[in-house]
């Protein structure tokens, strides 16, 4: 009742008060009608905010289409963007009597200059840095039809800009422009600043939770002001008398004991997606004075409890709603010019979803605005948030690095650093989906600076404050994290056997094998045909930007070269690469289930790309999976069985929190397809348990496949596919550096190819495609492609699975989602 109370207050308003003002409380985005233009030219473009100037211009067609194609991106003229470019704005409105109005800029970068109606506002001298929140108050300046103006200049080397680091190229533009939402906020003489929930469930029955409700007011007013908070749930308004002096910037903090509605019985509970479901709650807040509205803000939040512990080992374990849980994620990163859309976002995160991940690592302050977070928030994909190394190393950052802290250090770095903290701590604090704060990535903040930081984050959030994602010990105490590599190729049984570094226990925040290479469809599309076989620089040109390795092929030829006896042209290559991609990653999500409870969490470096690449992604740029993707969602599937390449054994795991009884059945075949063992056995597994079913031992020393199937009733669960070596890889260990184990001895997977081509016959009808090997021999590494009229693979497609393999007489259907029309279903094997 009250939010529709909120609504007829607001249209009253409108309808009473003079032209082109608006009501109080409300918050209106200049989101369109933009124009940009350069300094000194008259070309203006017509643009939105947020944006960043090279995504505009690349939206408006100023660069030619084929910029991120072969070595292009490098030729490009970076000078345009050392000047001065202007971002215009024309909008009706200006307070009516009694009413104040702010202008609030969430992100601009990097130095900028802001003019209203041709008087300054803002001055670049004192106006720089991205990730602050500025407001402004218009009151006296607007005049019913007014213009804004915002002058911006580019952040240059020693600027904590947003970071890139070295995965791909820099922003031609360094990521200038207005990069957050620009809100017009009409109040009355009371505004609310922040809303703040911290909700305290009751995990031993889950009957009762007690919310604490922060309203941050401020009264504009040279008056002392008598006013109303007023709360409502969705159950009806409850009203709380405050008090505020002038100019007043106050804290209310509310409690069940000031709000009865506050103290919630049997609460909706929210849950990661694969626990449960990510129940919403809506806190309407108002503030009246005098029985009228004088602002409004409403706030989504969720009933949950997060906390952590260091194990007996010394490494961070996540618990959520009073359940230990494995963290499973990948890093994100947003385009290479910040052109990602809510459409583009959401197709991402469902994509985590399918993958069977329940995490996003967000190491940066990502996102134009809070459409990641919400959808995050609303599917129920838990979230690390922090700093980014961008800023610990000097040559991404341009400052010098000191003592081990990283570059920011001094007074007025270490301010600016603080205002980041501050601003951004406050503006994700309501996100159930946020479980941590890093503050640090690959360094810790130096102590006077963590001092600060600890203590606004004692008073703006509640949840785990972690100084690192590398094994690191601060005023905080310790980190509980690792962050040892590797980040380039290591076989699959490095993950069960390695103990001093990426190995499967403790929580490795960011690691992965390397290259992911893209479909070829997508390879076509990077590479031009001239340059795509043989493997050349431009191949190499679409690695990682580092300096000193990932930056080429040579580890991923040499990889193939050595598993499975090399390649015979491009498209052998790039199958081949598949399999490595495939085996590699699903390794290692497998080995922390398997390893649990030493392992607690394992982040894929990367999830996605900022532009055209050939590594780190589970999917690439053009929103097409990888191999990796599909390694990793049939890694990750919620029960599933594992094989150990440590102890030859076969693990059950089950990660939902219902205990299941099911059937196991374990098939071997050897080098030539020919069956040579069979069993099944009855398992039980409850949650987080890690089962022995099988023990496989007997089979070494030849190659062998094997092929692992759950059943529940008949019914299919799960299934699972690993082609073994006669013998394992072998490793220097001692040679173990931040990215790579070097393997001394291969392991021989020749046996894999070398199979006769199997006779496949596939059948589709309504996005169910049937696959029937109808040879005596395996089909290794099927691979299903939806592909439009043009031969391009459509997006998304969800494939209940890819990349699989089939048994000799074996029957297999699969499914695929996708809202594209007139596609048809293509066979790779």
């Amino acid at each position: 009742m009250k939010r529709i109370l909120f609504l007829t207050l607001a249209v009253a308003m409108t309808a009473c008060s003079p032209k082109n003002t608006v009501p109080s409380g409300n918050r209106s985005i200049l989101a369109d009608g933009w124009t940009l233009s350069r300094a000194g030219a008259s070309a203006q473009y017509t643009v939105q905010v947020p944006s960043t100037v090279a995504g505009a211009l690349s939206d408006a067609g100023f660069f030619a289409e084929d910029l991120m194609v072969a070595r292009n991106y490098e030729k490009a003229d970076k000078a345009i963007f050392d000047d001065t470019w202007t971002y215009t704005k024309t909008f009706s409105g200006k307070p009516g009597k009694g009413q104040h109005a702010e202008l609030v800029f969430d992100g601009l970068d990097y130095y900028a200059d802001i003019f209203l109606n041709g008087k300054q506002i803002a001055s670049s001298d004192t106006t720089s840095g991205v990730f602050i929140r500025r407001t402004y108050d218009v009151t006296g300046l607007l005049k019913g039809q007014n213009k804004l103006e915002v002058k911006l200049r580019r952040a240059v080397k020693g600027d904590l800009n947003i970071g890139f680091v070295d995965w791909n190229p820099r922003p031609l533009d360094e990521s200038m422009g207005i990069v957050r939402p620009v809100t017009l906020h009409t109040t009355g003489a009371v505004s609310i600043e922040d809303v703040y929930v911290v909700p305290d469930l009751d995990v031993e029955n889950f009957k009762t939770a007690d919310l604490c409700v922060r309203v941050r007011l401020r009264n504009r007013e040279s008056r002392a002001v008598d006013a109303d908070i007023v709360l409502d749930l969705g159950g009806g308004p409850v009203r709380v008398p405050v008090s505020l002096n002038p100019g007043d910037l106050k804290e209310f903090v509310l409690t069940p004991g000031e709000a009865g509605i506050l103290h919630i019985d049997n609460p909706r509970v929210w849950w990661s997606w694969d626990l449960g479901k990510p129940e919403l709650y809506t806190l309407a807040v108002c503030v009246e004075e005098g029985g009228k509205v004088s602002d409004t803000e409403k706030t989504t939040f969720g009933i949950r409890k997060i906390e952590s512990r260091l194990t007996e080992d010394g490494y961070r374990q996540m618990m959520l709603n009073g359940k230990d849980v494995l963290i499973k994620g990948a890093g994100w990163t947003d385009d290479i010019f910040l052109r990602d859309t809510p459409e583009s976002i959401e197709r991402q995160v469902r994509y985590v979803m399918d993958m069977n991940m329940n995490l996003i690592r967000f190491e940066n302050i990502w996102g134009k605005d809070d459409t990641v977070y919400d959808l995050c928030d609303r599917l129920g994909v838990m979230a690390l948030v922090g700093f980014s190394c961008q800023w610990e190393w000097e040559d991404y950052c341009g400052l010098p690095e000191y003592k081990g802290y990283g570059c920011i250090n001094g007074k007025e770095v270490e301010d600016l650093a603080f205002a980041y903290f501050r601003d951004q701590v406050t503006r994700l604090h309501n996100h159930p989906a946020v479980i941590a704060w890093m503050t640090g990535s690959d360094r810790i903040p130096n102590p006077d600076l963590e001092q600060r930081y600890l203590a606004v984050y004692a008073r703006e959030d509640y949840r785990p404050y972690i100084c690192s994602a590398k094994s690191q010990k601060s005023l905080a105490g310790w980190s509980g994290t690792k962050m040892e590599g590797p980040y380039e190729y290591v076989a699959p049984d490095y993950w069960y056997k390695d103990t001093e570094a990426g190995g499967a226990f403790g929580w490795n925040t960011e690691t992965g094998i390397g290259t992911n290479l893209p479909q070829l469809e997508s390879l076509k599309k990077i590479i031009p045909a001239e340059s795509l076989w043989p493997l050349s620089d431009v191949w190499d040109y679409h690695c990682t930007a580092s300096s000193s390795a990932m930056n080429n092929t040579k580890v991923l030829q040499e990889t193939v070269n050595n598993l499975y006896g090399g390649f015979d042209g491009l498209n052998d290559f790039v199958r081949k690469a598949h399999a490595v991609d495939y085996d590699g990653t699903r390794a290692m999500f497998e080995a922390f289930r398997v390893r649990v409870p030493k392992g607690t969490g394992i982040v894929q470096w990367m999830l996605n790309s900022a532009w055209p690449s050939l590594y780190w992604q589970q999917y690439d740029w053009y929103g097409v999976p990888t191999a990796a993707y599909y390694g990793t969602k049939k890694a990750c599937e919620p029960v599933q069985l594992l094989f150990d390449y440590a102890t030859r054994k076969v693990y059950a795991v089950n990660e939902t929190l219902t205990p299941r009884e099911l059937q196991a059945t374990v098939q071997v075949f050897d080098a030539a397809s020919k069956p040579i063992g069979k069993e099944t056995k009855t398992v039980k597994v409850g949650y987080r348990e890690v089962v022995p079913v099988f023990d496989l031992k007997r089979y070494d020393g030849k190659p062998h496949f094997v092929a692992l199937a759950l059943t529940d009733g008949g019914n299919p669960v799960a299934d699972n596919f690993y082609c073994l070596p006669a013998k394992d890889n072998e490793y220097d260990w001692k040679k173990t550096n931040w990215y790579i184990t070097p393997i001394t001895a291969w392991s021989d997977l020749g046996f894999v190819f070398r199979q006769p081509k199997a006779e496949v016959e596939m059948t589709v009808e309504a996005g169910k495609v049937t696959l029937v090997n109808k040879s005596d021999v395996i089909s290794y590494m099927n691979i299903l492609k939806a592909k439009d009229a043009a031969g391009n693979l459509v997006t998304p497609a969800y494939w209940s699975d890819n990349f699989f393999p089939l048994l000799p007489g074996e029957t297999k259907v699969v499914t695929c989602r996708t809202e594209a029309e007139g596609y048809h279903i293509e066979l790779d094997n």
